[in-house]
């Protein structure tokens, strides 16, 4: 093949990848509040990139036949390609509780020691900013007096172990 047939084939090819390839994923944070787990994005990542505006939340459990979903929560924006909803300062996503004006489906039941993934779906404010998703993966323990103590586990890590520290 010569050389500029070459170079327009290269070029076409790039031309056809699908941009979300080039997004990056930033980390989400889990914490234990009131017994349950609650979801929002890391402080670090809000800290150095800005606030996120945020389309959806799901929450997802792995199975035999790939990743599960067992909580989804669609945020309120007038347009899911341009989303505007913004956590509280400070504020997370109770597990089951979608915030006011969310549209969320059924929470199916946590179980102890069980591992589940959290992914956000947003945008930062920075549109030259490639992050898209945000996430974690995180298990629980039970706590001594009723409900949960979240542990998010470290890149790598799949199981749940007592030693992990809670958050």
């Amino acid at each position: 093949m010569p050389y500029p047939h070459t170079l327009l084939f290269l070029l076409a090819a790039l031309a056809a990848i699908d941009a979300s390839a080039w997004s990056r994923m930033g980390p989400a944070a889990v914490i234990t509040e009131a017994g349950l787990p609650c979801f929002k994005i890391a402080t670090e990542e809000e800290r150095s990139r800005g606030p996120v505006s945020l389309k959806m939340l799901t929450i997802s459990t792995p199975g035999p036949n790939g990743w599960k979903d067992v909580w989804t929560v669609m945020f309120p924006n007038a347009s899911f390609g341009d989303p505007t909803y913004r956590l509280p300062n400070r504020g997370c996503v109770r597990y089951g509780k979608a915030p006011d004006g969310a549209e969320s489906s059924e929470a199916a039941p946590l179980i102890a020691g069980k591992v589940y993934g959290v992914s956000f779906l947003g945008r930062p404010p920075s549109a030259s900013d490639p992050t898209s998703r945000y996430s974690a993966d995180f298990c629980l323990l039970t706590a001594p007096a009723g409900g949960f103590l979240v542990v998010q586990l470290t890149k790598g890590k799949n199981t749940c172990a007592p030693e992990e520290k809670p958050r």
